[in-house]
């Protein structure tokens, strides 16, 4: 028997981000990238010596990098995570506060692609674009 009365993709209270200190920080790219393919991008850096070195990331880390634009808080961000799970039909985990949290957090320490600001800030034109193939 079918169930009319089913929640529809009901949106979890998420306590973390509540007291999440960097919560009111702006986000933004701060590396170069590429498209590998249709689907996956690459980092791509120069070392001390001059040698290229091109780092691929998971699903997540690559979507939270590509939406980092400068230009929207970490707490609007998960706003627009919710958005994209109830778009997708999909059910919204209970824990997306911190999952996006720590991936975005991760990006900025681990990988050094993104940053932290106090104000809406301007992507540099060298990351807001992939590299042009020359």
């Amino acid at each position: 028997m079918f169930n009319f009365f089913k929640k529809k993709n009901v949106v979890p209270e998420f306590d973390f981000i509540k007291s999440y200190s960097h919560k009111d920080k702006y986000f933004s790219r701060i590396k170069k990238w590429n498209w590998l393919d249709s689907e996956k991008i690459s980092l791509i850096e120069k070392d001390d010596n001059g040698k290229v070195k091109m780092t691929s990331m998971d699903h997540w880390s690559q979507e939270m990098f590509l939406d980092s634009d400068g230009q929207t808080t970490i707490e609007d961000y998960l706003n627009i995570l919710i958005k994209k799970f109830q778009d997708s039909k999909m059910e919204i985990p209970s824990d997306l506060d911190v999952f996006m949290t720590e991936t975005l957090w991760s990006l900025k320490t681990d990988l050094n692609a993104i940053e932290f600001t106090d104000t809406p800030t301007e992507l540099n034109l060298e990351f807001k674009n992939p590299i042009k193939e020359k």
